[in-house]
């Protein structure tokens, strides 16, 4: 599925932009995905996850 993280399965989500004036409208929220090659199963691999999945796999 497009837009989703590999590793936690985050997605996009829908909420509201709301004005200083109360206008509300619907929009969509996107997950901050990044592309990345890494080695799964001993093949390499790209798959796309999300940032705070990319900053935890960093510090272990």
């Amino acid at each position: 599925m497009a837009r989703t993280c590999e590793l936690c399965g985050k997605h996009p989500r829908s909420g509201k932009t709301v004005s200083h004036a109360h206008n509300v409208n619907n929009r969509i929220f996107y997950p901050n995905l990044r592309t990345i090659r890494t080695v799964m199963n001993g093949a390499v691999k790209r798959i796309k996850i999300c940032m705070k999945c990319l900053k935890a796999s960093a510090k272990t």
